[in-house]
């Protein structure tokens, strides 16, 4: 009996086909082998190079995409255009070149975020004496020396756009300049960075990479040894040379777009006495393979390859959606058979289970969004009826003015009972909301509610931003001190929706950014922090799951950024393509 259980096993009978049919010609090819060695460096140098191809086309790639990436920038960002075109003609446009290079730096921090093989990126407007520059972390050391580079490019206009090598502060880096209207911008790879990212930066003795410019120039090595073949300049038309009495060989990679090609040495020495003598049989034991690989295909597919390939089957249409497939049961006299019988029990029990389970979620996520919905704080309406009450009767336009304001808040705030509503609804309630606040607190504060009218009809939760503007006002207002509040709706990609909101208050207190931090994790309610930031972060976690990206951090040297990014989702079909319409309203 268990003989015939370990006949049974399928890994057995696969062990007994190879044991009997692979290791007799195994056995023959480690005698004959002594024929098949240069057949082997040539392989070896054949894998070298397209691993070096695959290298270089990853940093073509990158450099392609940083390059479209600025372009980009300097056409379509708002910031970029504002400083490159438009006259600083006095305190107020000074203010907002100066918000808008800011906001230029950290929409840098995010293109080297999503290009992490990049050094850094930079714009200059020689005219208005502003440079731009943002560093990968802990790599500002390039900073003056691009600005005197710089210098350089601006009297050598026949180099832009092209990629080219130099030196910043004694690091070599691969940098482009470009020029739009009166900005010259562009980005740089520092190459040791480069290499260390591609993973070619470690010492070895057997192999050496370096990179070599166009004129045969070392601009990079990684051999880290004293006595190496490698000299200032590389001959790169030879694929084997001579050095010392040791003979090397040399594979290499370039492209068009990058101003240097890819060279690894290796010992062919290293590599023979790497490999035993007997491996020269290989070209003869490659044909014997082929007449075996029937017999290991035949076997495999009976036994192992069609049991597995009805369970992966099967569990594709299962992923599908289709609960009530199950694996066709045969007596195969092996472990499959009960692996597919113990497979259908488990479907069976678990389409009972999850109807069960997914009629409570549903009911406990419905419970749970009416009541975040209705979560709302009584404190707003009863102080601006107070102020309404104050009024005096010569005051009556104001008067009419606030009662309408607060008949759309109403209006709003009653109607806010779906899941989602239009961005559009939801921008218009906040600009309505910062005109009530600036009756309340008049002359304290300046508010800029702006979006993209192209997903002005997407969908948001409803009151969402409302939750960070009464915070914005409540923590950021201080007698005799006035703020700045700008709230922005962007298409963010392809397929998102980012709302940033910044202030220019005292920024958010740290012991109340790490309560909302614990609330994230835990979802404990936290002392202190108000209904209304908790309020916003379960109801997107409840209504986007992991979907969504919340962030709130304090601005340096002040202020509060709240950013939040929704899937893009829109009431109807989506409108025809064409350059979003950027519409803003002052408050």
């Amino acid at each position: 009996m268990k003989i015939r259980k370990i006949w049974s096993m399928s890994t057995f009978r696969l062990l007994l086909l190879v044991v009997s049919v692979v290791v007799p010609l195994n056995i023959l090819t480690l005698v004959l082998s002594n024929t098949a060695v240069t057949e082997v460096l040539r392989q070896i140098s054949a894998e070298t190079e397209n691993a070096l191809e695959i290298y270089m086309n990853q940093i073509d790639g990158a450099m392609e995409r940083i390059v479209r990436k600025m372009h980009l920038v300097a056409r379509e960002d708002v910031d970029f255009s504002r400083i490159n075109t438009k006259e600083i003609d006095g305190d107020e446009e000074y203010y907002r070149q100066m918000h808008a290079v800011v906001q230029l730096y950290n929409g840098f921090g995010d293109i080297l975020d999503d290009h992490s093989w990049v050094t850094g990126v930079y714009v200059s407007y020689p005219e208005k004496d502003m440079t731009v520059v943002r560093c990968a972390s802990n790599y500002m050391v390039y900073e003056h020396a691009l600005e005197n580079y710089l210098l350089d490019s601006m009297e050598e206009a026949d180099w832009l756009n092209t990629w080219r090598m130099t030196e910043l502060n004694g690091r070599t880096v691969m940098i482009v300049t470009a020029k739009y209207k009166n900005a010259w911008y562009g980005a740089w790879f520092d190459v040791k960075l480069l290499a260390e990212e591609l993973g070619l930066s470690e010492p070895g003795r057997e192999l050496v990479t370096l990179f070599v410019r166009d004129d045969g120039s070392v601009c990079y090595r990684n051999d880290g040894q004293a006595e190496t073949p490698i000299k200032d300049r590389m001959d790169l038309n030879e694929t084997v040379f001579h050095y010392d009495g040791e003979s090397y060989m040399l594979a290499q990679a370039s492209a068009d777009g990058v101003p240097f090609t890819l060279v690894q040495i290796f010992s062919k020495s290293e590599i023979d006495s790497s490999l035993p003598a007997i491996i020269r049989v290989l070209q003869i034991a490659s044909f014997a393979a082929l007449i075996i690989l029937p017999v290991i295909i035949l076997g495999m597919k009976k036994w192992m390859i069609a049991p597995l390939s009805r369970l992966t089957q099967t569990m594709e249409e299962i992923e599908a959606g289709n609960m009530e497939v199950r694996i066709r049961e045969e007596k195969t006299g092996s472990e499959f058979e009960q692996i597919n019988h113990n497979f259908n029990h488990m479907m069976d029990e678990v389409s009972d289970l999850k109807i069960s389970v997914y009629e409570q979620q549903l009911e406990k996520q419905q419970i749970k969004m009416r009541f975040l919905s209705q979560q709302i704080q009584p404190h707003f309406i009863l102080n601006t009826l107070n102020i309404l009450y104050s009024y005096e009767q010569e005051e009556y336009p104001l008067i009419q003015k606030m009662i309408l304001c607060l008949a759309k808040y109403f209006r709003y705030i009653v109607n806010a009972n779906s899941k989602f509503v239009l961005l559009s609804e939801e921008m218009d309630h906040i600009r309505n909301y910062f005109e009530i606040q600036q009756v309340r607190y008049p002359e304290t504060f300046f508010a800029y509610v702006e979006y993209d009218e192209e997903i002005a009809d997407c969908l948001v939760p409803p009151l969402l931003i409302q939750n960070f503007a009464e915070n914005a006002i409540k923590h950021s207002l201080k007698i005799g001190n006035n703020i700045d509040i700008f709230v922005i709706g962007q298409k963010y990609g392809e397929d998102a929706v980012r709302i940033r909101m910044l202030d220019t208050g005292e920024g958010i207190d740290g012991e109340l950014l790490e309560k909302i931090r614990r609330f994230r994790d835990t979802g404990e309610p936290q002392e202190g922090l108000g209904v209304g930031i908790q309020n916003a972060v379960e109801r997107l976690q409840v209504l986007y799951d992991a979907k969504t990206q919340f962030e709130i951090v304090r601005d340096e040297p002040h202020g509060t950024r709240i950013e939040i990014v929704l899937p893009l989702f829109h009431a109807g079909d989506e409108p025809d393509g064409g350059e979003a319409v950027l519409r803003g309203v002052e408050v």
